[in-house]
């Protein structure tokens, strides 16, 4: 590979250099804040009440994520619905939400993720900069040792910085997309009497939100294993090109080197000092 220009890396060098920076420094500008509720309520019709439910949703341009209704209209029906709406219309659709019939109960609570929002956008902007440094390096010329090391490099930052952008992704649309869970009742159903949260129910929250945030990066890093498939197929094909190359050439070597010719002229004089043997002798 030629000399390195002023100011570029060498390949050891900027293979090396892939520490991730973290922001723990960096300014808090702006907080990210996960918000959370639960409402529940009897209503006259639920319905009158889905219909409003779902047209105040389309309004605020969120989505109704799930809806379970059990029950009959001689009975009472239960529905439990998960929404899922822009933050700034979080508060306003809690409102409409109470409207709509008598409320037994309202939880909300909140997530401040922005250290770890910020410590995701440090690590992710390293990453990209190695990249490039390492997509740079690989375009100029080299030995095929230096550019399989490079490729392998590669390989492994794209799959972490993957994992990075999914689960920041993750984050940004919990941010910006408020979870509402609503229970509805009609006459007749009787509502599940709410206690206060224990120490254990708090716990068993906090796991859940800390497991279902470990699946959701499992499931980023899955997919970027996926997408380095064809890198590695690349990588496969290089190594077969190499091995054959380092065959051919040895096989070459073993026939026409020099050891082979000076066999085939010691053979030559040893003939021809036998028949001169025995010439004399005759």
């Amino acid at each position: 590979m030629a000399a390195n220009a002023p100011g570029e890396a060498s390949v050891t060098s900027v293979v090396e250099a892939g520490g991730d920076a973290v922001g723990a420094d960096a300014p808090v500008t702006d907080r990210k804040i996960i918000q959370n509720a639960e409402i529940e309520l009897h209503v006259r019709d639920v319905d009158e009440a889905l219909n409003a439910v779902h047209e105040a949703v389309r309004r605020a341009g969120g989505y109704v994520q799930g809806t379970d209704v059990s029950g009959t209209r001689e009975s009472g029906r239960h529905v439990s619905m998960t929404l899922r709406v822009p933050a700034g219309s979080f508060t306003s659709i809690l409102d409409v939400l109470s409207g709509l019939g008598e409320r037994e109960r309202l939880r909300q609570w909140t997530d401040d993720v922005t250290e770890e929002y910020l410590d995701l956008e440090a690590r992710i902007a390293t990453k990209e900069a190695h990249l490039a440094q390492l997509n740079k390096l690989y375009e100029r010329s080299g030995t095929i040792s230096e550019m399989l090391e490079l490729e392998r490099e590669i390989a492994r930052v794209t799959a972490e910085l993957e994992s990075l952008k999914g689960r920041y992704n993750y984050l940004s649309n919990q941010v910006a997309f408020s979870t509402i869970g609503v229970n509805m009742y009609e006459p007749g159903v009787p509502m599940p009497r709410a206690t206060p949260q224990t120490l254990g129910e708090r716990m068993r929250d906090s796991f859940l939100y800390s497991w279902n945030a470990t699946i959701a990066m499992a499931e980023s890093l899955l997919i970027a294993l996926v997408s380095i498939i064809p890198v590695l197929l690349f990588l496969v094909v290089i190594a077969a090109v190499v091995f054959i190359l380092i065959k051919v050439i040895g096989g070459v070597r073993r026939r026409g080197g020099p050891g082979g010719a000076g066999d085939g002229r010691a053979d030559r004089g040893a003939s021809g000092g036998q028949s001169q043997s025995e010439g004399g002798q005759d």
